[in-house]
């Protein structure tokens, strides 16, 4: 007989000396029922020669446990923060073939059959695991805790597989995150962004593992029946895998993308909660944002060493090369150099800072506040309101964005520097705001209006970094014997960005009238 649940599980990858350190973790001995339990499992992947089972987002498998064959049918959302929620299909079989007559859910039974078709069931892929486990209690509920060690066979092709897996046995979700949090207490946690049918799937095509280069875009794409809150949800998700993924791929390489888009990300998140403020404002999404923004000031000193050596000093010396100032000429090198040195001491700060335990605590906060709803109070109009179709929230929130740019811009030609810095702010929640809920209206539509909020961005970003440019005089240069020579360099470049600055400055109410122009869905 088949046996039909739903599974809740939060899933890591891990190093091999985060293995040895997980292993031997107080913590996990601490919280555990029990004797830990060894075992050996091999798994075999089946899918039709196109994979056509796959596509479709279900896994079909059979393991051998002991002496023991099981079938396993799993169909599920792709990992979103380390977390799968797959619906899972059990049954014993005599061997390592597959037995779809014996799936008692008929309507999966009939959906594997029809995307097979005439053609046979293939193992695709297999994995070698040695699994340990240990039951773990904590407050809200009972979690079964496995540390994976081994490797996925495609063939010929072998790929080492080592992760920790929680699964909720019983309780709410909100135990997982706990036990998570006092088990991954330090060093960097990587969420499982593949499971392991998908990790068996690439190795058999060929694709290799994917580097934790920095990613751009947002894993999100609403849908017009969605209700707000399931949207809400949604966009906190594609957030935290953008964070969780930049602050890696920033501790895993010196490429200036990857604090820039760890800052975009976690700049998107805290514009998420001023959106959805008017239906989650409380204590704990104060302070996940209050978190946000204290690891958005961290890796902020390094994003503007990058921004200052690439768009401040790197223009001038490219346009500028043999330049003089007052007859003599400028070398730009020693400035180079200084601005150099101390983007290196700012990056140690910024990855021992992205390294602290603090930060693995932030990424499973807001992970649980996610997962279980945290905004929820018992107030019945908040309940209402979320239950609402999100094209309607969508739309009220673009219009009250909008209205708040519209105001701080009616004086363009006369905003101060801090005005204008803050206007900058404003317009950055309305591009977020505009690409969150980008598909619910009318694509070319948004398109063009994000498009000109973008040329327009770009303007008031250069002038933001022109104003960092002026801070170049206030350096310190220590006490390098061509000293007066950076200082001079950083003069003569902070002079030509303010001429530049006046004339981008005068296209600015150009591309605000262009922008107001664009026709949107929403009014």
């Amino acid at each position: 007989m088949s046996a039909s649940k739903q599974e809740a599980e939060l899933k890591f990858e891990l190093q091999p000396a985060e293995f040895e350190r997980l292993r031997t973790h107080p913590a996990l001995k601490a919280l555990s029922v029990g004797r830990a339990q060894t075992k050996n499992l091999v798994s075999i992947y089946f899918d039709a020669a196109d994979d056509v089972l796959a596509a479709a987002g279900i896994a079909l498998r059979v393991r051998k446990v002991g002496g023991k064959w099981i079938q396993t049918v799993k169909q599920g959302k792709a990992l979103r923060g380390g977390l799968s929620t797959p619906m899972e299909l059990e049954v014993p079989v005599a061997g390592p073939d597959p037995r779809l007559d014996l799936i008692e859910d008929r309507a999966m039974a009939e959906a594997i059959d029809k995307l097979i078709g005439e053609g046979p069931l293939l193992a695709r892929y297999e994995t070698r695991i040695r699994r340990t486990i240990r039951m773990l209690k904590v407050d809200e509920g009972e979690i079964e805790c496995a540390l994976d060690t081994g490797e996925v066979i495609a063939g010929e092709a072998v790929q080492p597989l080592m992760e920790a897996e929680l699964e909720l046995t019983d309780g709410s979700l909100g135990a997982l995150y706990d036990a998570a949090r006092q088990i991954f207490d330090d060093g960097p946690l990587r969420f499982s962004a593949l499971s392991k049918a998908a990790r068996g799937y690439r190795l058999a095509r060929g694709v290799a593992p994917e580097e934790p280069a920095p990613k751009k875009k947002l894993a999100l794409s609403l849908k017009a029946e969605m209700t707000t809150e399931e949207a809400y949800a949604d966009i906190l998700r594609a957030c935290l895998d953008a964070i969780a993924h930049n602050r890696l791929a920033t501790l895993a390489g010196n490429d200036p993308e990857g604090p820039h888009q760890l800052r975009v990300a976690l700049r998107r998140l805290r514009s998420a909660f001023k959106i959805f403020r008017p239906l989650a404002d409380d204590d704990l999404t104060r302070r996940l944002d209050s978190e946000a923004r204290e690891i958005g000031l961290l890796v902020g000193a390094l994003r503007d060493a990058d921004v200052v050596l690439a768009d401040i000093v790197a223009p001038v010396a490219e346009a500028e090369a043999g330049c003089t100032a007052d007859g003599v000429p400028v070398d730009m090198q020693p400035l180079i150099a200084t601005l150099e040195a101390q983007r290196v001491k700012v990056r140690a700060e910024v990855v021992a800072g992205l390294s602290a335990p603090a930060i693995n605590a932030f990424l499973l906060d807001l992970g649980r506040y996610t997962e279980t709803r945290g905004w929820l109070s018992e107030d019945v109009r908040q309940t209402k309101k979320l239950a609402r179709p999100v094209a309607d929230f969508a739309g009220k929130a673009l219009v009250r964005r909008w209205k708040v740019c519209a105001k701080a811009s009616s004086k363009l030609d006369s905003l101060t520097v801090e005005e204008r810095h803050a206007l900058r702010k404003k317009l950055k929640t309305l591009r977020y705001t505009a690409e969150f809920f980008n598909g619910l209206g009318k694509d070319y539509k948004m398109k063009a209006f994000i498009r000109e909020l973008r040329a327009l961005q770009e303007i008031f970003g250069y002038l933001n970094d022109v104003v960092m440019a002026e801070k170049l005089v206030e350096m310190d240069p220590g006490a390098r014997s061509d000293r007066d020579a950076a200082l001079k360099a950083a003069g003569f470049v902070m002079g030509w960005h303010l001429a530049n600055a006046e004339n981008a400055w005068g296209h600015a109410k150009e591309r605000w009238e262009a922008l107001a122009e664009v026709e949107t869905w929403w009014n």
